[in-house]
């Protein structure tokens, strides 16, 4: 997958440097010259993380950064600062509305990559964590936030939801009072996963603690426990879990490979 990454810097010289640096690693580069022109960017493009400088003429980095947290289309969008201050306050103004990571002027380009590295990969990671417990805590977001706030809500729906099997990806987005592109978006920036594959994922987690603990009841077979988790179809439910897992239900279940 390219990321898409905005640099907002106000000095045209190292704004122009970051973006072919960071161009020349791979990743897909928009840039703009202040808060005012870098907000404009990113309701126009889907943006995987944005480098801001945080003194910048028209709108400074702090407010952009208030901006987009406070907006919840756009509130998932990681903050990497910039900025020649040293002073403990801006630091902790800027984690205070969320901003991610902070980097000092002047830097060397390798500690650059090294953080934006660090950004996408602690997500990416933290993603494939959520993916195999279903525990949105595992994503590690500001518990107060909008995007916390979503991702409970998700939750419970599909928690109340999952053993009818004729509720759909459809209902699950009209019950959050959202529209698809949006749900899909926030859904694919948190979690790495489609609407559907949430909903799909929590049924299968379900499907494998019902497996684990069947190995010492013996009460149910893996019919049984696709059904009890909302599948209609034990045939696609185990190619779901197979790929999912690595493994087939019923070698979980005989074989202990959890």
């Amino acid at each position: 997958m390219e990321h898409t990454v905005l640099v907002v810097e106000d000095e045209k010289g190292i704004r122009e440097a970051i973006g072919i640096y960071m161009k020349n690693q791979g990743y897909h580069v928009i840039l703009a010259k202040n808060g005012k022109e870098g907000l404009e960017k990113i309701h126009e493009n889907d943006v995987h993380l944005a480098i801001v400088d945080i003194m910048m003429p028209v709108m400074d980095g702090m407010e952009l950064s208030r901006r987009v947290k406070s907006n919840f289309a756009i509130s998932h969008i990681p903050f990497l600062m910039l900025t020649a201050k040293t002073s403990n306050e801006s630091r902790i103004e800027s984690f205070r509305i969320g901003v991610d990571e902070y980097l000092l002027k002047p830097f060397d380009d390798t500690l650059l990559l090294a953080r934006i590295s660090n950004i996408l990969e602690n997500r990416k990671r933290f993603q494939q964590k959520f993916s195999y417990s279903m525990d949105v805590d595992a994503l590690n977001i500001e518990k107060e936030s909008s995007d916390k706030k979503f991702l409970d809500k998700a939750m419970q729906i599909v928690k109340e939801n999952y053993k009818n099997s004729y509720y759909e990806i459809s209902d699950f987005i009209e019950a959050m009072g959202v529209s698809k592109s949006l749900m899909n978006k926030k859904m694919q920036n948190l979690t790495g996963q489609s609407a559907g594959q949430f909903m799909r994922n929590y049924r299968l987690n379900l499907a494998r603690e019902l497996i684990i603990r069947n190995r010492l009841t013996h009460n149910m077979n893996i019919s049984e426990i696709a059904y009890e988790v909302g599948f209609n179809d034990p045939k696609y439910f185990t190619r779901c879990f197979t790929k999912h897992f690595g493994t087939t239900p019923s070698s979980m279940m005989e074989n202990g490979t959890d």
